[in-house]
């Protein structure tokens, strides 16, 4: 059976809700008559609700949006430009909700006030519908908000609760029917799904939206300033493209035709928070689930996303899958992955994924993370007169001849295809043919292969160098970022928990780089 872990959509959704359409968002279902069919299944268990903007509002809404469209569809080729793009992204979409904050203000899914409020009902919908659990309680932690607590004490690989299926919101929904020629990603697709479930104050699945959070730390909910503390950082280009991405889905959904939506409000009731949070509710909750149902045409996993009431509210904590599918009692079970005293916090863990990933997709960061790492963006120029040679030995070590290689921490330093790359991009033409046709080219992934001393010395020297410009375009030194993380810690200085996770990261990421720049001068001496 598949491992569930939580993804983002990463894939790194299937990711993300960041894999995404260009040409599929604005086709016409109009001849579908699947999706009608799951249109009509859908609009009569509907309780519309009479709301709406202003006609004036409605017209600078419509103008805002086409504008919207406009620019995050402008091709950019530097970093300075992208990050120009993302101002007026973030200038647009800010008028945007100050037009929409009427639909805020009456949204159903937002809670009513503190989360445990909703917990007496939530319990109540999930033993009625078949959650099966002992031992465990929902209850807040210092600093992760809501989590799972051990009412006993639990021993490792003991059963924690089962799941019914009948709970769980996935894509297999007659809605997402609806939707899939819109959106080819499943994350998207269950985006759209808890919207319109959100939106109905009779959906199945309320006790557990009322449960979730109001807002999130994914990077769709930083302000420019806090964006801004990400410059010369690692995570930067993701996150920047991550907000361009879901701003177009948002404009693009603004303007599909009223006729071609399976609830008969959503244009008047949908606005950019509401589908930020659908998102980054998804990005942070998903889970992989094998198909109940058989595949529709054009379907090609063997599982489905989905959301996984009460499962979803365990924190991460490093470790090993523990999550399954029972195919037979038609159920998620998960066991505890060690033990645990009466009153602790059990945690899941929610797969590998760098502290980029983590703070872009999940709203958090991982501080003894042994799965980090630093990308390197490096390419062969086309003009280097040994162009085609470079890229042949590339090719026979299967390292694309423009890739994102990797710093990690240590006791490694140095990928072996960023190690390789660099040995290959300071080769002579006489040592390019030599390991073109040697039996032995793999050899350059290994960091004791035998080189001659001056292509050796190069490649450390150019690593050297490389990691020195890394450093180098932060604008605080790794020291200043560590002094001022010191006081945050020691509560001399106040931070919001989003500023100081940002803080954090930009330390945890720079203490990649010098350690692998040490690491780098300790081989250039030798």
């Amino acid at each position: 059976m598949p491992s569930n872990k939580k993804q983002h959509n990463k894939n790194k959704h299937k990711n993300n809700a960041g894999n995404q359409q260009n040409s599929n968002n604005n086709k016409n279902n109009t001849n579908n008559s699947s999706s009608h069919n799951a249109a009509a299944a859908v609009r009569q268990f509907e309780q519309p609700k009479k709301l709406n903007l202003s006609p004036q509002a409605r017209i600078e809404l419509h103008e805002l949006i086409g504008l919207l469209l406009k620019t995050v569809y402008i091709e950019t080729s530097n970093p300075k430009e992208e990050w120009e793009q993302y101002l007026k992204i973030q200038e647009i979409l800010k008028r945007i909700q100050e037009l929409e904050e009427p639909l805020k203000q009456q949204c159903s899914h937002k809670p009513k006030g503190n989360r445990l409020a909703n917990i007496d009902k939530f319990y109540q919908w999930a033993k009625e519908n078949g959650l099966q659990y002992e031992n465990v309680e929902i209850t807040e932690f210092p600093g992760y908000d809501l989590g799972l607590k051990a009412t006993r004490d639990i021993q490792k690989d003991e059963i924690l609760f089962g799941i019914p299926h009948k709970l769980v919101l996935s894509e297999e929904h007659e809605v997402c029917a609806f939707v899939r020629d819109f959106f080819q990603p499943s994350n998207l697709k269950l985006a759209f799904l808890l919207m319109v479930e959100a939106l109905k104050e009779d959906s199945f699945w309320k006790p557990y939206i009322d449960l979730l959070p109001e807002s999130y730390n994914t990077v769709l909910y930083f302000t420019v300033e806090e964006m801004t503390q990400l410059k010369g950082s690692n995570a930067l280009a993701a996150a920047l493209k991550q907000c361009r991405l879901i701003a177009r889905l948002y404009a693009v959904i603004y303007h599909w035709p009223s006729s071609q939506i399976p609830m008969t409000d959503f244009k008047e009731l949908f606005h950019y928070d509401l589908y930020r949070w659908a998102v980054s509710t998804v990005m942070t909750r998903e889970n992989l689930i094998p198909r109940t149902k058989p595949k529709r045409e054009g379907d090609t996993s063997d599982t489905i996303a989905a959301l996984i009431p009460f499962w979803d509210m365990a924190n991460h904590r490093d470790g090993t899958i523990t999550t399954f599918f029972n195919m037979e009692t038609q159920q998620v079970e998960s066991s505890a992955q060690e033990d645990y005293k009466k009153g602790e916090q059990i945690f899941i863990y929610y797969g590998d994924r760098t502290n980029s990933d983590l703070m872009i997709h999940n709203g958090f960061i991982n501080a003894s993370n042994p799965k980090d790492k630093v990308s390197i963006k490096l390419g062969l120029s086309p003009s280097d007169a040994l162009f085609e040679k470079r890229a042949k030995l590339l090719e026979l070590l299967s390292i694309p001849k423009n890739s994102e290689l990797k710093v990690l921490p240590a006791p490694d330093f140095i990928s072996p295809e960023l190690l390789a790359f660099v040995r290959v991009f300071n080769m002579n033409e006489e040592q390019l043919d030599h390991w073109i046709n040697s039996e032995r080219a793999m050899d350059l992934l290994h960091i004791d292969c035998a080189l001659e001393t001056s292509l050796e010395s190069k490649t450390w020297q150019y690593l050297q160098t490389r990691l020195m410009l890394l450093l180098r375009v932060f604008p605080q030194t790794l020291e200043e970022d560590e002094k001022q993380l010191a006081l945050v810690k020691d509560q001399q200085v106040a931070m919001s928990s989003r500023a100081a996770m940002i803080l954090e990261y930009r330390v945890l990421e720079k203490r990649i780089l010098a350690a692998a720049l040490d690491y780098a001068k300790q081989r250039t001496k030798a």
